[in-house]
């Protein structure tokens, strides 16, 4: 990797761990923590270093619209790697026969996904949603020797498929980190005059999903965020 491209590829510290080996890597958080353009940044790096064929997938994905395919098509730009990078409809194509291809879970048969089966890195954004169903056609999929399965979201309920797999009960050789708009050293002024907006104005329980990652409470009838956080702390105690 060229000095010149490490020069411009700026990362929150937080996601050092990207660039070394673990078979799980996962990042969780609020809004404006940097993790999904750290991911896309840390992929395009190791395509550039590499040969590497990665799969982009989400819960659902019924067009290339919904798809991740426009946040490494914009930090190709950011990056200046346009002149080693082929951006298509469908895929991306880069240095070393590298390639980036994006799929939706929910509608694709497991026939169709052996197709990925020689993946060195499944990319999961917006992992909330993946269903318990669509986890357990994916991951045995991912086998190839050294492959990894890459994990961003933003966190709804504990009880979700995502968070229980990753973080309440995390597989081995799983390297699993809450990032926040503090973990972000690039965090920008706009979205900074956001948060102070929401601090002032939102309910505490709202501001704390938004912007901290943390979960809404799952327990049914629940009404107030913090009289559970507040109960959670007092069994701390």
């Amino acid at each position: 990797m060229s000095t010149s491209i490490e020069l411009q590829a700026r990362f929150p510290r937080k996601l050092d761990f990207l660039f070394k080996p673990a078979r799980y890597k996962v990042a969780r958080g609020g809004r404006g923590s940097g993790k999904s353009w750290g991911f896309a940044r840390a992929i395009l790096l190791r395509c550039v270093d590499q040969q590497t064929r990665v799969l982009c997938t989400r819960e659902v994905q019924k067009s290339i619209k919904q798809s991740v395919h426009q946040l490494p098509s914009d930090q190709i730009e950011a990056m200046g790697l346009s002149a080693l990078f082929e951006v298509l409809q469908t895929e991306i194509r880069g240095p070393h026969g590298s390639q980036i291809f994006f799929s939706g879970l929910s509608d694709i048969t497991a026939d169709q996904l052996k197709s990925f089966e020689g993946v060195d890195i499944a990319w999961c954004e917006e992992a909330q949603a993946i269903s318990a169903k669509s986890w357990k056609t994916l991951i045995p999929t991912i086998r190839k020797e050294g492959s990894e399965i890459w994990v961003t979201y933003n966190p709804e309920l504990e009880s979700d498929p995502t968070h229980e797999m990753f973080v309440t009960h995390p597989p081995p050789d799983c390297v699993s980190v809450l990032m926040n708009h503090s973990d972000n050293p690039y965090f920008p002024a706009v979205l900074e005059a956001e948060r102070l907006h929401a601090m002032a104005t939102m309910k505490p329980e709202d501001y704390a999903h938004v912007w901290e990652g943390r979960c809404k409470p799952a327990v049914e009838g629940a009404i107030y965020f913090d009289e559970i956080a507040a109960a959670e702390a007092e069994l701390l105690k």
